[in-house]
């Protein structure tokens, strides 16, 4: 997955690799529920993924061996 994030003419990219598709979205659909559940998302109702957790922390708690991040 390779993402670029744009504000103005500030760019950021974020890439993660890993073996196949249900390997990277499984653990991240699973952290994201845990902290909704605890509380943890920043704002509520209709808001971007993005918005609701930190960007740098959430996906440095994934963290399995198989799933690799650049930012």
């Amino acid at each position: 997955m390779d993402v670029i994030a744009k504000r103005g003419s500030e760019a950021r990219r974020s890439v993660a690799r890993g073996r196949d598709i249900y390997a990277i979205t499984a653990p991240i659909v699973v952290e994201a529920t845990e902290r909704v559940a605890k509380g943890l998302a920043k704002p509520s109702g209709v808001v971007a993924a993005g918005e609701v957790f930190d960007a740098r922390d959430f996906p440095w708690s994934l963290s399995p061996a198989h799933l690799s991040f650049e930012l």
